[in-house]
């Protein structure tokens, strides 16, 4: 690949970020985001590189304060009980078109651990210089995997929200003086 730079990079979370998207009630999408940290590993064989990555769950924002209030509650996410998700990376192939590539990783949310594949592409950032890598990343997962079920009264409100979420991620790896002492 050309300009593929190994190393291990801290994942900037000013500039990273994951955002989901949920359909509500059959008619709209609820679109919203949530803050990502981490650590990129770039390997000489690029199929042997991961991602380890932190997602706050208390950053989640849809634009609603009082529904993120809902989310974070404990009818749902339960923030206050499991204030993160994380997802590790465990293989990567190639895929089509060229240039991208399948991600195996485990998503840990709410105490539940499930596989949730990603299609990522490397990107390549210069900044002063000097190459960061910039990864992107789509991927689904059903909710109810890892127990993720609105636990409020009246219980049809659960039903209005779609099983399926969907999920896209932008990675951006943080400077080099930010990565100093991670072991680069």
């Amino acid at each position: 690949m050309p300009g593929y730079l190994p190393g291990i990079w801290a994942i900037d979370p000013a500039r990273s970020g994951l955002t989901f998207s949920v359909g509500h009630l059959g008619v709209h999408t609820v679109r919203g985001t949530l803050s990502v940290s981490g650590r990129i590993v770039m390997a000489e064989d690029p199929l042997d590189s991961a991602v380890d990555a932190t997602i706050d769950l208390g950053s989640v924002n849809t634009g609603s304060k009082g529904r993120d209030e809902a989310i974070r509650s404990a009818h749902l996410l339960d923030v206050s009980s499991r204030p993160t998700a994380t997802y590790r990376s465990q293989r990567l192939d190639l895929a089509e078109p060229p240039g991208e590539f399948l991600l195996h990783g485990d998503l840990e949310l709410l105490g539940v651990t499930r596989e949730v594949p990603m299609r990522i592409r490397l990107q390549r950032s210069t900044s002063g210089g000097s190459h960061q890598p910039v990864i992107t990343a789509a991927g689904e997962f059903t909710r109810r995997d890892f127990g993720l079920i609105y636990q409020a009264r009246p219980r049809f409100l659960d039903r209005a929200i779609s099983s399926s979420v969907g999920v896209k991620v932008r990675l951006e790896a943080a400077s080099a003086a930010a990565t100093e002492g991670i072991g680069r």
